[in-house]
């Protein structure tokens, strides 16, 4: 619940929604503290768009949210990796459209998320059994997903 008031004061309702849905995937694929306690680093980018009123951060919480449902989901395979991380885009993708962006803005986005999930789902698919590989890889494709914003 922290998460998600935090969520909503620092980002507002659509920074809420993924998050909740965050919180969905978690519990289905694994429901223990640490691993809920692993999506609060992408309070980071709420805190930061809080901090600096860049709307654009929205698009690094959102990556590192599918990602983290990746790397969660792995262990049921990698069809379900890509769909729990495929799923989350999809839906900020839609919350998007519902903000006006612009045809060249969704572009872009969908083909930053292709390129970052792509990559994230090999790599997690080769590293999941190593700790670091649940920390560091959601983190990792959340900064790309920051660099890819200059694009």
């Amino acid at each position: 619940m922290a998460f998600l008031a935090a969520a909503h004061a620092l980002g507002g309702p659509p920074w809420v929604g993924l998050g909740v849905l965050a919180f969905l995937g978690q519990i289905m694929a694994d429901f223990r503290l640490a691993s809920l306690a692993r999506l609060t680093p992408a309070l980071l980018w709420a805190g930061a768009h809080a901090l600096t009123g860049n709307r654009e951060l929205f698009f690094p919480y959102a990556v590192y949210l599918a990602v983290h449902l990746a790397v969660e989901f792995m262990s049921f395979g990698f069809a379900w990796a890509a769909v729990a991380a495929g799923g989350m885009m999809m839906v900020f993708l839609l919350i998007r459209i519902a903000q006006r962006a612009t045809l060249s803005v969704l572009a872009v986005e969908l083909a930053v998320t292709s390129a970052i999930l792509a990559a994230a789902l090999v790599v997690i698919r080769q590293g999941r059994d190593r700790p670091e590989v649940r920390w560091l890889i959601p983190a990792v494709a959340s900064l790309a997903a920051y660099a890819g914003l200059a694009m």
